[in-house]
């Protein structure tokens, strides 16, 4: 009796496995002698309109907006260096001199010189004086016929050489007077003194060392001046950028803090040497502390703006350059469209061309579609 049961039940199920197969070789049957292909379910997404904003990537090394190397206004062996690396200090704090022996002796020796024209300035009057006097009494002794006419011609030389000797060392006296502001301005810049509130971001001598005029010695950055980030941007992309640009920088030091910008400078001729143009860019530090020589990553957006439509990559059906097809769902019909491909961002793909703001792209089995098959649209 078991035997049979199963028997019978294997008879059934052969039989309706060679119904079904009649049916669907009958179905195929059908859509061959019809030629269409069969619908296909598909989802679909919308063409959403963007204002597209340029924007230009570059990185550049933080500094201060005024950085400044520091030196001597004359050579000398530095004496002291009062500032330590990374110290703050405030406008007119004194930060480095030098041994001011010579200096000081040039200065004397100036202010000596002025006081022997002087002198020579109140001898040179006494002469005048006195050349004065021996021409007056030459004339009354001429005038009264006692004095003969070349006695008085040599007392009126005397009395022009009296005169010029007054006025040359008058002259000197001036030069003299010159040596010692010379003197007095190197002896007062034998001094480094700072510019304006800041930090000294390094030291570039040490005491006792021997220093040329000019020679830096400290590397001051103003904290009266802002932060910026200098980049090199190519043509291609300093086209894009203007003074007033918005920008959005980030540093290693603070990966999940993206600090505000704006564009501060762009230049209007190219390195000679890299054939870029430097943009210099503030930066706000928001309370944080920023240190010269971070390394940033620097977004600009430029204020130029492009309307695009935007639709997920999976629509894409394929592409040559900026020529591209994708399916766009009409009616009941999957309709093949040629679109033109402005920028792959992320996911999506921005479209300049082909497609309204009304169309729906069919984003799943796009490879298995022919071009007007029928379709039915998900409503996941």
């Amino acid at each position: 009796m078991t035997v049979n049961i199963k028997t019978t039940a294997l008879i059934a199920a052969l039989a309706i496995g060679l119904a079904a197969c009649n049916s669907t070789g009958e179905e195929q049957q059908t859509e061959s002698s019809n030629g269409a292909a069969p619908a296909r379910t598909v989802q679909t997404a919308e063409a959403e309109p963007v204002q597209y904003r340029e924007v230009v990537f570059a990185s550049g090394k933080l500094s201060l907006e005024q950085e400044a190397r520091l030196s001597f206004k004359t050579g000398g062996i530095i004496r002291r260096i009062f500032v330590g690396e990374g110290q703050s200090v405030r406008q007119g704090q004194v930060l480095a001199e030098l041994a001011l022996e010579e200096i000081g002796a040039q200065t004397q020796q100036a202010r000596l010189g002025e006081q022997q024209a002087e002198i020579n300035v109140e001898n040179a009057k006494l002469a005048l004086r006195l050349a004065e006097r021996d021409y007056q009494n030459a004339l009354g002794l001429y005038r009264d016929s006692v004095a003969t006419l070349e006695q008085l011609q040599n007392a009126e030389v005397q009395l022009d050489n009296a005169r010029n000797q007054l006025e040359a060392a008058k002259k000197g006296l001036a030069m003299q007077g010159e040596q010692v502001e010379v003197a007095s301005f190197n002896l007062r810049y034998s001094k480094i003194t700072a510019p304006s509130n800041g930090v000294i971001l390094k030291k570039l001598a040490e005491p006792n060392e021997l220093v040329g005029p000019g020679t830096p010695v400290l590397l001051f950055g103003s904290k009266d001046k802002a932060m910026v980030i200098k980049v090199n941007l190519t043509d291609k992309d300093i086209i894009h950028v203007a003074v007033g640009n918005e920008a959005e920088v980030r540093f290693d030091a603070y990966p999940n803090h993206a600090f505000k910008g704006e564009v501060r400078e762009v230049a209007s001729m190219a390195d000679p040497y890299t054939n870029t143009y430097e943009a210099e860019v503030e930066v706000k530090p928001e309370g944080k502390t920023l240190l010269s020589g971070f390394i940033g990553a620097v977004s600009i957006f430029t204020s130029a703006s492009t309307s695009l439509l935007k639709v997920p990559i999976d629509a894409l059906i394929g592409a040559d350059g900026d020529r591209a097809e994708v399916f766009v769902a009409e009616g009941d019909k999957a309709v093949k469209t040629q679109v033109s491909i402005f920028k792959m961002e992320g996911s999506h793909l921005l479209i300049e061309r082909g497609l309204d703001s009304s169309d729906k792209v069919i984003t799943s089995g796009v490879g298995y579609l022919e071009d007007k098959q029928p379709i039915m649209i998900s409503q996941r």
